[in-house]
Formats: structure tokens, sequence, C-alpha cells
């Protein structure tokens, strides 16, 4: 599930005293499943966006998420119409945008080299763009699809066989045949985007979603709570 070779996250490139150069960092975090167990361990190279300078660095920021209103009616829709659900990461899902203005970033700390820059030709993490930039890529991308965008929900994306729900990086399908699922998929990636199917919906967005024997469905996020109760030292 990589990207095509071909596309590159930026170019190295003679340093310049008009260019503005963004300091970057090293971020490493614990990926958790909903029950609180290590899933993976990431190490991302990320931008300080703070250093950015508005109508320099950037323009326009907002990017929207799913409302859990739009999540739950598609879970219970799903029970009603008995949908099959798919969910997909969208796999280093900033660094798959293309991003339009010039941005310069100092080297990773370790790959350093005198007197050279990095110009960046896709989205980083730590970017103030970022978010949109990711989100319209991936619009882009279901459009040509063939999917249909909501009025009602920005994140909602309908097409003649199925419904994607999308929230940053992870996207959630709907639909009565996983074949057709697994044919978008396979479609998307062959434009470009690297995408990793998950085993199920159970841990959409760090929630815990369980179908119970009576046919309904129960979220709940027992890992978050039990981490909060212990880093608030209140056990009991």
């Amino acid at each position: 599930d990589t990207l095509n070779h071909d596309v590159v996250s930026w170019d190295i490139i003679d340093y310049e005293p008009h260019m503005n150069v963004l300091s970057s960092t090293w971020s490493f975090k614990v990926k958790r499943y909903p029950d609180g167990t290590t899933k993976k361990l990431k190490a991302r190279f990320c931008v300080r966006g703070y250093e950015q300078i508005e109508g320099v660095d950037y323009f326009d920021t907002y990017a929207p998420v799913v409302s859990w209103t739009t999540v739950r009616l598609l879970l219970v829709l799903s029970i009603v119409l008995n949908l099959c659900t798919k969910q997909v990461d969208y796999t280093a899902a900033f660094a798959q945008a293309p991003v339009t203005d010039n941005i310069y970033v100092e080297m990773p700390r370790g790959y350093k080299e005198a007197g050279k820059v990095l110009k960046l030709r896709r989205s980083l993490y730590g970017l103030k763009q970022s978010s949109r930039t990711c989100f319209s890529h991936l619009k882009q991308g279901l459009h040509k699809q063939g999917f249909t965008q909501s009025s009602s929900d920005p994140c909602l994306f309908i097409h003649p066989k199925m419904i994607c729900l999308t929230y940053v990086d992870d996207c959630l399908f709907f639909a009565k045949d996983p074949k057709d699922i697994d044919n978008m998929i396979e479609n998307l990636r062959t434009d470009n985007f690297a995408l990793q199917v998950e085993d199920d919906i159970a841990g959409y967005l760090d929630v815990l979603i369980s179908h119970q024997d009576d046919g309904s469905i129960l979220l709940s996020q027992t890992g978050l709570i039990d981490r909060i109760i212990d880093a608030a030292n209140l056990p009991d």
C-alpha cells in the first residue's frame, strides 16, 4: 500500500536569502486500539507550522470533519438495510496531498546538508493548511470515482452503489455488496491513493463499535476512559 515511486514529497534545493525556511521536528507516537492496547509505533517528520506567515506560506486552512450524528445514522442504516461496512485508512494522508504554495523547510535532523533546504511538493504534518489540502485531495479523488458530496454533511459522499464517510485519514464505506467496496478501493489505489484496509469498523475513530445479540450497536471508549482515569490518578 505505497505511493507510486514517481510521487515525491519534496525537492532538495539550494538555500536563498529570500526564502522563509520553516524549522522541522520528529514526532513519535504510540497508536492504540480502543481497549488501550498498542496498535503500532509511529515516527513522523513534521513542520513547525507556527512559524508560517499568513499570506506567504498559507492562505485558507479550514477542513471539515464528519459529524457523529452522521456516523450514528449510517450505523443505524447499516442494520436496517443490511449493509456491509469496511474501514479504510488513508495512509500518510497529509503527505499524499500536493501543495501549490512555495513552502521551504529545513532538512530533517540526521539528514542535513550544508546550504540545502526542502521545497515541498506534498503537504506535511504540522503545516497550517495540511488538513485542508488533504481533504481537498481526497474529495477530488472521490468525485473522480463518481461520488457526490452531501449538502448536509461535507464529509458524507454518496455513490450509486455505496456511501463513504471521511474523517481526516479514516474512511468508512457502506454498501450492499462488499465487492463494490473492494473494487472502489482498487480504483482509488490505481489513481495513486495509498490506502490500508482495516479488519473491520470496530475501532473507527478510536471508538469500539460492537454488534449486540439483539441487533443493536454499542459504542464505547473503555481504553480512553481508563487512560484518563490513570492520568488523573483516580483509580477508585
